[in-house]
């Protein structure tokens, strides 16, 4: 009986703060207004963030791709989310990871993919976006 006791309350320290960083690790909103046409790189990697991928293109351009979270919460909900699930982990010793893991699952959102292409000027000449 102690074994299993023993071995439970290792698997619940292991798990503790899974829920945390779940929370953490998910993508925050960005301001998808600034992927207009004729837009200037720069900004644009500014607001957005460096690309996932960037590649030339044949015509002296660039490609850039970008997986975003369109309904991505603000920094503000998701420090509550971290702070919410630390908070129930301490205070159930742990137990909350069962519900808490699980729901970050459930609430994670698909990324939208964003190809943007720009010209040898660094300018968006145009841009796809793939759900």
């Amino acid at each position: 009986m102690k074994k299993i006791s023993l071995l439970l309350l290792c698997s619940l320290v292991l798990i503790q703060g899974c829920s945390a960083i779940m929370a953490g690790k998910k993508q925050t909103r960005k301001d998808l207004s600034v992927i207009r046409i004729g837009g200037d790189r720069d900004d644009i990697v500014q607001v957005l963030g460096a690309p996932f991928m960037s590649t030339r293109t044949d015509d002296g351009g660039v490609k850039d791709v970008y997986k975003l979270v369109e309904n991505a919460g603000t920094k503000g909900t998701k420090t509550l989310a971290i702070v919410g699930h630390t908070t129930m982990d301490v205070l159930t010793l742990g137990l909350w990871e069962i519900v808490g893991t699980p729901l970050e699952i459930a609430t994670q959102e698909e990324a939208t993919v964003f190809i943007l292409y720009y010209d040898s000027a660094y300018k968006l000449t145009h841009y796809e976006a793939i759900k």
